[in-house]
Parts: structure tokens; sequence; C-alpha cells
């Protein structure tokens, strides 16, 4: 019986529904007394999931006397049922096909309008380097913001073919750092320029890279996330704010 019921439930029914129907299949024409005794649920609430079995189509009702029975309809009726639900949702996806031009219209009414994208663990981390390397174009420049811990060097090395076609195709970088004690520092190729981000300043975590179009927001800790913002304003506010900051870093010592 539990096994129909979980059926019953799969198909949209409540769980107070479900024993109601149950109880009228075993029962036959009943009155709402036996059939709410037989269900477990109280009679008010045996009336309401009458009705709502009605409006499904899964029972009627007969008058024998002064008495109301109400009696189950075939359970054949339940896959005619699926099936009216069933065109029910593919004639709402058919009004919402016809309008979604009028939807994307809208959505793209505001021009430059920022795209958010967002990545979630070490496969988030895979796609995101992807997606950073269909944005990024022949002459791309890249600002960074990065700190260097055992996290960090973990995920340098997660689909670290992409990273380094990414590192290649820089036209020009430049990376403000700070590092752990100990952490070795990735490969980043002769056209990056670094400066370090000098101690005094209270280190942070993750990474900020700032492209030509688009700026990627990195949190590698516990689990990784990343976010890309496509957005040429947004990505040149944030240029300009990293160009003060090389102002005051620490020049790279001569090795």
């Amino acid at each position: 019986m539990n096994d129909l019921k979980s059926k019953l439930m799969e198909l949209g029914m409540s769980d107070k529904e479900s024993n109601v129907y149950l109880a009228m299949l075993e029962l036959g024409p009943a009155s709402v007394q036996d059939i709410a005794k037989k269900a477990g649920v109280n009679r008010a609430t045996t009336y309401v999931m009458l009705e709502a079995l009605t409006r499904r189509g899964l029972m009627s009702s007969v008058e024998r006397g002064k008495k109301t029975f109400f009696a189950p309809e075939s359970p054949e009726h339940l896959v005619v049922t699926i099936a009216q639900e069933l065109q029910a949702v593919e004639d709402r996806k058919s009004r919402l096909s016809s309008a979604l031009p009028q939807f994307m219209a809208l959505f793209n009414a505001v021009e430059d309008k920022p795209k958010v994208r967002y990545f979630e663990g070490e496969e988030g981390v895979r796609a995101c380097r992807e997606a950073q390397l269909q944005l990024m174009t022949p002459t791309q420049s890249v600002r960074t913001f990065i700190h260097f811990d055992e996290a960090m060097a973990r995920l340098s090395k997660v689909s670290e073919d992409t990273r380094l076609q990414t590192v290649r195709r820089l036209q020009r970088a430049r990376s403000l750092y700070s590092a752990d004690p100990g952490i070795e520092i990735p490969e980043s190729g002769k056209s990056v320029e670094t400066r370090r981000i000098p101690d005094s300043i209270q280190t942070f975590k993750g990474e900020f890279d700032i492209f030509d179009t688009f700026i990627l927001i990195g949190i590698h800790e516990v689990r990784p996330m990343g976010v890309i913002i496509e957005s040429e304003d947004l990505a040149k506010l944030c240029q300009s704010m990293f160009d003060l900051a090389w102002l005051a870093a620490e020049p790279k010592k001569p090795a």
C-alpha cells in the first residue's frame, strides 16, 4: 500500500489526498464518514480531498435516498489525467516560445548591461577558465590582484593547459601579488610584469582579474568559486583602481 501511495504522490497528490483515494478504491461507493475513518483523515479534511479528486476527474458522487455516496473512477483514468497535464504543459511551452522573442527584446533593451556567470567547485574552475579563454581577444591585456596560498597553488594545477593558453595569449599583463611563506608561484610568462603588495597591507584571499571587457573574481578557500562579469564600463573602472594601486606597490627586485 505504501508503494501505491508513493506512486500517487509522484503524480502530484498530497499525502492526505492519496490516503483518501486509496481508501475509496478499497471501499467502493461510501459515505464521507466511512471514507474518513478508512483513510485516517478527519471528516472536514476528507471533504476537501474529495473536492480535489473530483477536479482531477478521479471521483464521482451518487445520491442514495437522503445520503450522498462517493465512488472512485477507474484507476485507468490516472493515465488520462497525466496525458491531460502533459498536454497542458506543451501548450504553455508553445505559448512561451512564441512570446520568447519579446522577452529577449526586453532583456537586451539596455545596452552594455553586465552579464554575470557563476561557477563553483573544481569543475567550475575548469569551466570558468574555458569561458575566460573564449572571451579574450587577440590583443588582450589583463591586470590582476592575486594572493598565492595553498588553495591557489592547488587550483593552479587544475586544467593547467587552459591556464597556460590564457597566459600565452596575453598581449600585456600586470600582476599585483602577495604570497604565503613557502608557496611556489606558478609560471606566469615573460609578458607579465609583477609587483608585490607591501606586507603592511592586510592580505586578501583569491584573485581579481581585470580584462579589457570583463572581470573575473575567484575565491579558492573551502569550495572554489568564480564569477565572470562582462561589462566594458566596469572593466575600465577596475583598471583605473588597479593603476592607482600599481603605483604604490613594490617593483620586482632584480634577480
